[in-house]
């Protein structure tokens, strides 16, 4: 495969995301990672939450392993970027990056989603056409 494509996307951090202490709460960075992804995915693939429903397979994040560096905090506005590192199988290993106004890391992540035929339920290869999709076209 060439260069991957980077998702990029920018948060408002909001009150009800927050612990007491004007953190973001633990629970709340998993939810910013997976739905930075999958706004990335419908801006860039154009899989919408509707086209998904029709796609035949599934997508499940299989593992979530994230780096807590330094706190988010109210009203903070965040940038999230992310790629596919790799294809393995039916995971596809995913790097995620979430950066302050200045450009500081917040905290990182490795996101493990799994490729599911839709219509046994069972885990697949990622079809290399698919694949294709998150990397750069090959010069030519």
């Amino acid at each position: 495969m060439s260069k991957p494509i980077v998702y990029k996307t920018t948060h408002r951090i909001r009150f009800s995301d927050l612990d007491p202490y004007d953190h973001v709460s633990t629970a709340n960075y998993a939810t910013y990672f997976v739905d930075h992804r999958m706004a990335g995915l419908a801006e860039n693939v154009g899989w919408t939450v509707e086209k998904l429903r029709s796609l035949p397979f599934l997508m499940f994040v299989r593992r979530l392993e994230i780096d807590f560096l330094r706190p988010a905090r109210g009203g903070q506005e965040i940038t999230i970027t992310s790629f596919v590192r790799d294809f393995s199988g039916p995971d596809a290993t995913i790097e995620c990056s979430m950066l302050d106004e200045r450009g500081k890391l917040l905290a990182r992540c490795v996101m493990i989603t799994a490729h599911v035929e839709r219509g046994t339920s069972r885990a697949s290869d990622w079809p290399l056409d698919v694949a294709a999709l998150f990397f750069e076209p090959a010069p030519s």
